[in-house]
C-alpha cells in the first residue's frame, strides 16, 4: 500500500479517535447523556469513567485524549500536505515520537482498568486499538520514508 495511503488511514483513525474522545469526554461533564456502553460485568464502562483515575491532574483522560487526537490529525494532515514530496525528517520523527508517547499510555490505562479498577471501557478499548494500531503505522511508515543508505 502506498504510503499516501497510509496517511489517510492515520487521519481516519485519528478522526475516530477524537470523535470517541469528544463523546467520552462529553458524558464526563454532562450527565444527562446517556452512556452506550454495558454497566455490569468486566466490561463496564460507567465504573471506569466514573473512577477516580477517570481524571489526571484534574482533568479528564478523554479530555487528554481529545488533544492527543487533535495532534496525531494534525501530523497526519501535515504528512499528506507534502503531496509527493519526501516527508521532513522532523515530521516523521514527530510522529513517531507522538505515538510512541500515545502507545505508551494505553499500557498503563491497560493496567489501571485491569488491575486497579478490575473492569474495562469498551470505548477505552477501541481507542487503545486506535492509537497502538496508529503507532504501528508510524513505524511501518517511517521505515518506508526513511532515506535509503545504500550506495553511501
Amino acid at each position: 500500500m502506498a504510503v499516501r495511503t497510509w496517511d489517510r488511514i492515520r487521519l481516519a483513525a485519528s478522526l475516530i479517535g477524537l470523535a470517541i474522545a469528544v463523546y467520552l469526554t462529553v458524558l464526563h461533564y454532562d450527565a444527562a447523556i446517556p452512556l452506550v456502553c454495558s454497566t455490569s460485568g468486566t466490561v463496564n464502562c460507567e465504573r471506569v469513567l466514573s473512577s477516580p483515575e477517570a481524571s489526571w491532574q484534574g482533568i479528564p483522560v478523554a479530555l487528554w485524549g481529545v488533544g492527543w487526537f487533535v495532534a496525531a490529525a494534525a501530523l497526519a494532515l501535515l504528512s499528506l500536505a507534502q503531496r509527493g514530496a519526501p516527508e521532513p525528517w522532523w515530521l516523521r520523527r514527530a510522529g513517531l515520537s507522538w505515538t510512541m508517547v500515545g502507545a505508551a499510555f494505553v499500557v498503563w490505562f491497560l493496567y489501571t482498568e485491569l488491575v486497579v479498577i478490575g473492569n474495562i471501557c469498551a470505548w477505552c478499548t477501541v481507542v487503545h486499538a486506535l492509537i497502538v494500531g496508529l503507532f504501528a503505522i508510524q513505524v511501518l511508515t517511517d521505515a518506508a520514508r526513511a532515506p535509503s543508505r545504500q550506495g553511501r
